[in-house]
């Protein structure tokens, strides 16, 4: 179709140069009659002795039938003539155009110059496009660029295209008794066309005098701000250079991020940590460090390789002006267990996968593993890269095919869905078949969009609420009954059905698109950015069978939600949602030592969370939520926070959504954290969100939002009213069970890793869509690829939500697996052996893991109810736990315990072992 559209183009624009500009329609009638007689022959069409009249009717419709065979001999034809078919129309003369412009300009005040510059300007310009508007308006550029120029020459500066009046100004810095000046480049507010027009040079010059003097003192401020922060003593920079430093700074810079010249930047990251390279880029600096590992666990298998961390320069800078420690280390270390865990699972997958092939031959695992570890340690050592390169991959598979019996046979898997499931929408056919209206609540947090839908929600007959967590839905489950309307809570691990109930409250992943409901609420869309749960939210606004279907999120998602609206095309109608209490910054940081009642702590690790409560236990009441909580034990830690148990909240980013919680004050701990990639400052878009959670509506008038030190109170200022880029396509979406079969059969295999490889590699659709991200999903299907499972058992077991990287559950999960393959029931104990409270963060983390443990169990249950038999034993146990965890959380001191010894660990310290543990360590090495 691309090719054929390409050769249509190519066409008319050939035809339009035979023509002097003009389409096909209008040039064919200039064609002699003797030429078109003979075109007709070559054509063969009946008409070839009927008169020129008809001879054009007839190439008309022949042409815009869009054969691309007639148009070629046609175009072809007429070029062959060699000759142009221009119009009769005479061109319009010089002298007709400047009779009109002269007559327009009778009617306008004007210049003898800029008459003359207008004429030149509409020189070339068709008669019919020269309009008193486009004159006046051409004078009216005219006029207000020689005001422009005036101004610019008056003040010593340019205006750039957006209207802002650039200049420079010279500054006295004075810093270790020495004075010097720098000249620096500041900006003015735009000046718009109409303010141009409008007001006469003297108010323009001085609004614009005013202007400058306001850039120069807010900039003189922000350099008086800086000079105190760099006079002080720092840990990284000398004096000297302190000084060389500020006299490099360039004539545009941001106080609040000042540059380090790139030598001290190496200098001071050689010196503090172990890098042996680093690189820099426009935006940040990516470290290398030379690290070692062993494959298989084997000493003659180490291989070295360069471990990768990209950091941010901004966030650099200010750490360094700050005199704040930099948390390399403690990165590079996060980043060493990502790589290192991701790189044992592909050498596990192709340790498997080989296995699998040879089973029933007689080749043993030390074999298999001789022949991966010889070909990976050289293709690790030419790349210095930590992973399995794809050429290696291909290598092996093909050597060990040779190896066991010969070459297998390869399975044919192109071109064998695309006909099946392209069309995404049309997978979802009760939806199709409806009339669907889609509204679009959008909002900041705090606004009640929510709410609205909410009760929308229950004044319909039937209704569908999807929840982005399980906490959320059993709130909307809970509102529901409140209001006297019967309803069924459906989670991956709970489900109370009410056989009489019209409405459901569901987590967004359990969504039933066979049932027909008037009303659906799909809270949080904004989720649909989300790159490994965005598919539900877009699975659930294209195939929800709902007559209405309410969507409610922020600001950002209001492209999406259009883009998807005209996609299916529906109607959709957006309803916006104000803040109801404002939000105040602070402008000074807070003590810990004198916190208000309703006050939350935003930390971002589990660690930090619990060094916080251990830090403030002795002056308040506190509670704790973070995301390895239990939904359970979340919900009692909000409980209390919410009836005034606890004075204080501290918290990872979890309450940025699902929690309603009365918090007046919002402080933040940091303004950075640690995605799995690497430590980044927190986006606009995260900040709101938390920051949003302070002054809870009929609780409290005003919410406030703080930092506890006044770095990370400069950064939550400067970006929390910094605009959130529109989320857009493509969206993610996911297979169900349907597409996993369909793709089974085809490719002929009961191998489920294999099918979703298939699904992610090789899947197109129509739309603004790609397959979902479903790394997690498939390396469990690496994993229970490994058990003689049907197909359908490997697909729900996938879905399970298991925690990859947790040796616990991963071993409780093999274990369930085993069960399964020989179909015997799996019992779950309750536990007896807790003490009090937990004693160590150790001790509660591994309460924290049991609680996952009867989550995945209670899931499992109720896709293998046969298999999983002890529900209530779970329950029960979960029940204990949670209240072991509660009581901890109250009771409980978290220090974390040396690894070595077992005594407990300073709040905040940096490392895993203890310095008794790690001097004695030193001294045995010595």
């Amino acid at each position: 179709m691309a090719k054929k559209k390409k050769k249509f183009i190519k066409y008319n624009q050939t035809i339009r140069k035979i023509f002097g500009g003009e389409g096909f329609d209008e040039g064919i009638t200039r064609v002699p009659l003797d030429n078109l007689i003979e075109m007709a022959m070559i054509l063969s069409l009946k008409e070839q002795h009927l008169t020129k009249a008809d001879l054009v009717r007839a190439f008309r419709r022949l042409w815009s039938s869009g054969d691309v065979a007639d148009r070629a001999l046609i175009t072809e034809y007429l070029k062959s003539l060699d000759t142009t078919f221009k119009s009769d129309k005479s061109v319009t003369s010089n002298e007709a155009r400047m009779e009109k412009i002269d007559e327009i300009l009778a009617q306008i005040e004007h210049t003898p110059a800029e008459e003359v510059a207008l004429k030149e300007q509409f020189e070339e310009v068709r008669l019919k496009k020269i309009t008193p508007k486009r004159i006046a308006k051409a004078l009216l550029k005219l006029r207000n660029a020689k005001k422009r120029s005036r101004l610019e020459e008056a003040f010593d500066g340019s205006f750039d295209e957006a209207g802002r009046f650039l200049f420079f100004h010279s500054f006295r810095f004075r810093i270790f008794e020495e004075d010097f000046h720098k000249i620096v480049q500041l900006t003015c507010m735009p000046f718009e066309d109409e303010e141009i027009a409008h007001l006469d040079e003297a108010a323009l010059k001085e609004r614009l005098k005013q202007c400058k003097e306001k850039a120069i003192e807010k900039k003189r401020r922000e350099i008086d701000l800086f000079l105190q922060k760099a006079s002080g003593p720092n840990r990284y920079l000398s004096q000297e250079e302190v000084l060389q430093t500020i006299k490099r700074i360039p004539e545009e810079c941001d106080f609040l991020f000042v540059p380090v010249p790139e030598p001290f930047l190496r200098r001071i990251l050689f010196e503090q940590f172990e890098i042996s390279e680093a690189e820099m880029l426009a935006e940040s600096i990516r470290l290398f460090r030379d690290m070692e590992k062993t494959l298989f666990g084997k000493e003659e298998w180490r291989v070295r390789y360069k471990l990768v961390l990209e950091v941010q320069k901004r966030w650099l800078y200010q750490s360094i002006w700050d005199n704040a420690p930099l948390q390399i280390d403690e990165d590079f270390e996060l980043r060493r267990v990502e790589v290192e865990a991701q790189f044992d699972a592909e050498l596990a997958a192709l340790k498997s996968a080989l296995l699998h092939e040879a089973e029933g031959l007689d080749l043993h695992e030390e074999e298999i593993e001789t022949i991966i570890a010889h070909a990976i340690i050289d293709a690790i050592a030419r790349k210095e890269i930590l992973e399995i390169p794809y050429k290696t991959l291909k290598t092996i598979n093909r050597h060990f095919a040779r190896q066991i019996e010969g070459l297998k046979l390869k399975k044919q898997r192109e071109e064998l869905l695309a006909r099946t499931i392209r069309d995404f929408k049309n997978l979802f056919p009760l939806a199709r078949e409806m009339d669907r209206r889609l509204i679009f609540h959008v909002g900041p947090t705090n606004s009640g969009k929510t709410y609205a839908a909410m009760e929308r929600l229950k004044k319909a007959d039937t209704g569908y609420y999807l929840a982005p967590l399980r906490l959320l839905a059993l709130e909307g489950y809970e509102t529901l009954l409140k209001s006297g309307i019967p309803a069924s809570l459906v989670t991956g691990e709970e489900q109370l059905i009410d056989e009489e109930a019209a409405h459901i409250s569901s987590t967004i992943e359990m969504a039933n698109y066979q049932i027909e409901v008037d009303v659906c609420v799909i809270d949080e869309v904004q989720m649909i950015d989300d790159p490994d749960r965005g598919w539900a939210w877009a699975n659930a606004i294209i195939g929800i069978p709902a007559h209405t279907v309410i969507m409610t999120g922020s600001e950002d998602a209001l492209e999406a939600v259009k883009e998807l609206a005209s996609w299916l095309e529906e109607d959709l109608e957006v309803v916006r949602f104000e803040r109801k209490a404002p939000l105040i910054l602070h402008h000074h940081p807070a003590s810990l030592k004198k916190l208000e009642p309703s006050t939350a702590i935003v930390a971002f690790s589990r660690r930090d969370v619990l060094a916080f409560k251990e830090q403030l236990s002795g002056r308040y009441d506190v509670s704790v939520v973070y995301g390895n909580l239990s939904p359970e034990v979340r919900r009692e830690e909000a409980r209390r926070f919410r009836e005034g148990e606890s004075q204080i909240l501290v918290a990872t980013d979890a309450i940025a959504m699902g929690l309603n919680l009365p918090i007046k004050t919002i402080l933040f701990a940091r303004d950075s954290k640690f995605d799995g990639q690497s430590r980044r400052l927190l986006t606009p878009s995260e900040i709101r969100q938390i920051a949003g959670r302070a002054g809870r509506y009929g609780l409290h008038e005003e919410g406030y939002v703080g930092a506890l030190t006044a770095p990370v109170l400069q950064t939550v200022t400067e970006l929390i009213d910094e605009p959130a880029p529109p989320i857009r396509g493509p969206y993610r979406v996911m297979a169900n069970f349907e597409h996993i079969e369909l793709i089974a059969k085809i490719i002929e295999t009961e191998s489920l890793s294999e099918i979703l490889g298939f699904f992610v590699k090789h899947m197109r659709f129509d739309g603004p869509f790609v397959a979902a991200n479903i790394e997690n999903m498939l390396e469990i299907a690496k994993m229970v690829d490994l058990y003689h499972l049907d197909l359908k058992s490997k697909y729900h077991l996938a879905c399970a939500p298991l925690s990859l990287g947790s040796p616990y559950l991963e071993s409780v999960f093999h274990r369930y697996l085993i069960a399964l393959e020989r179909k015997e029931p799996i019992p779950f104990a309750v536990p007896e052996d807790l003490p009090g409270i937990a004693q160590t963060s150790d001790m509660l983390f591994e309460a924290e893991e049991r609680v996952k443990e009867i989550s995945l169990y209670l899931w499992l249950s109720y896709r293998f109810p046969d298999a999983f038999v002890d529900t209530q034993n779970a329950l029960q146990a979960r029940e204990i736990l949670n209240r072991f965890i509660e009581r901890s959380l109250r009771k409980g001191v978290f220090a974390r315990a040396c690894k070595r010894c077992g005594k407990p660990l300073p709040p905040h310290f940096r490392f895993g072992i203890c310095q008794e543990c790690f001097r004695g360590g030193r001294q045995i090495k010595r």
